[in-house]
C-alpha cells in the first residue's frame, strides 16, 4: 500500500509541475483589418501603433465575419512559431 501511494504522490507531483508547459497564453490583437487570404486561412490587422499582426484561423469560416479595411479582434496561441486563431470579431464603433 506504501509503494502505491508512493507512485501516486510521484505521479501527481510530476504532472503538476509539467501543467505549465502544456497551457499557451491566449493573446489578442485589436485593429485595421489589411488583407484576408482564404487560401492560407489568413487575416493581418494592422495596430494602432502600425504593427501587422497576421493570424492563421482555425476555423476558416471565421474569415467572412469581417472584409478589408473593417475594425477587428482577433484572438489567438502561438503554436510552433504560427499566430492560430480560435476567434475573429468584428468590432463595432464605440467598443474597446
Amino acid at each position: 500500500m506504501k509503494k502505491l501511494s508512493l507512485i501516486f504522490l510521484a505521479v501527481v507531483i510530476v504532472l503538476g509541475f509539467s501543467a505549465p508547459a502544456f497551457t499557451q497564453e491566449q493573446l489578442t490583437v485589436k485593429g485595421t483589418v489589411t488583407r484576408i487570404d482564404t487560401a492560407a486561412r489568413s487575416v493581418t490587422i494592422k495596430t494602432k501603433d502600425g504593427a501587422e499582426v497576421t493570424v492563421v484561423m482555425d476555423d476558416p469560416d471565421m474569415l467572412y465575419r469581417v472584409k478589408e479595411d473593417d475594425k477587428a479582434e482577433a484572438k489567438y496561441v502561438v503554436r510552433n512559431g504560427v499566430n492560430a486563431g480560435f476567434r475573429l470579431r468584428k468590432l463595432v464603433e464605440g467598443c474597446n
